[in-house]
């Protein structure tokens, strides 16, 4: 199957990813056109993803310039695929379009949220992209009404992905993959957070290992609309593992899967950052 990304230029392009807001994730999180429009003409970025000469996209992605530690980068709010269309590529056409677009800027950072229960979007943002993790926000975006996020805090990781590094590109063409997680559970590494069938089971918090790993749930949706008060039980025992170990310094950068379908992040130390540009006397 090939794809083509179009670049969103006027307010009718823009406006087609209108429906498929609607379509992913319910009229309740609109972004309007016309913000789009005006942010596309300030640097910013819509990408229209089309499968084989359709005359109507089949995905999107959308992104903003932003400032973050003291440098410009790429903020991508949304990016999102019709159903019949998840699984083929055409997400990571988008990322790529929206990357080679903000490469061309001189920009070497994109970032995003995304919501660290997602174990698809896991796999697609850590194994197939290359990104890592050091931020985790409590209920970011407060109460969501929509079909995706309604019912739980919108709790989130602040995803980075260095989009000029070596390793980028070789996850890009398929050249790196991460471990697997059976691997990692023969030489040792240690869990934070795992699963007792269904139930989270936190483990002791970080001690000073170069690895850690945090299981979260392998189909979150549905164990949403399997019980709610489950669901819960994990955002909250998630919650504590991240932030427990984010504030030690780790941060995580793989999404391990196991055969049987299980999936966990591996976390490991970070150097410390840096507080800002020095005052001169």
């Amino acid at each position: 199957m090939s794809y083509r990304v179009e670049t969103a230029t006027d307010i009718a392009s823009c406006a087609l990813t209108v429906p498929i807001q609607d379509e992913v994730w319910s009229g309740d999180v609109a972004v309007p056109p016309q913000l789009m429009l005006a942010i596309v003409h300030n640097g910013g970025f819509v990408g229209l993803g089309y499968v084989d000469g359709a005359a109507r996209p089949a995905g999107f992605v959308f992104g903003f310039l932003g400032i973050y530690d003291y440098h410009f980068r790429h903020h991508s709010h949304m990016l999102a695929v019709r159903r019949e269309h998840r699984g083929t590529g055409l997400a990571l056409a988008l990322k790529e379009a929206q990357r080679d677009h903000c490469l061309d800027q001189g920009i070497e950072i994109m970032a995003w949220t995304m919501d660290p229960l997602e174990a698809l979007n896991a796999r697609f943002n850590f194994g197939k992209l290359g990104t890592y993790a050091r931020e985790y926000h409590r209920d970011f975006y407060g109460l969501m009404p929509d079909k995706l996020n309604a019912g739980l805090p919108s709790d989130r990781f602040y995803v980075e992905w260095p989009i000029g590094m070596d390793r980028t590109y070789k996850r890009l063409r398929g050249e790196d993959h991460p471990p697997a997680l059976e691997g990692a559970e023969a030489e040792g590494v240690r869990y934070l957070l795992r699963a007792a069938g269904d139930r989270p089971a936190p483990q002791d918090p970080p001690s000073g290992e170069s690895h850690l790993l945090v299981e979260i749930p392998s189909d979150f949706q549905g164990l949403k609309r399997r019980d709610a008060s489950l669901a819960l039980e994990w955002r909250i025992a998630a919650r504590g593992a991240f932030e427990e170990a984010f504030g030690q310094g780790y941060a995580a950068v793989e999404f391990l899967r196991a055969a049987d379908g299980r999936g966990a992040y591996l976390l490991v130390p970070q150097p410390r950052r840096a507080e800002g540009p020095a005052e001169t006397k």
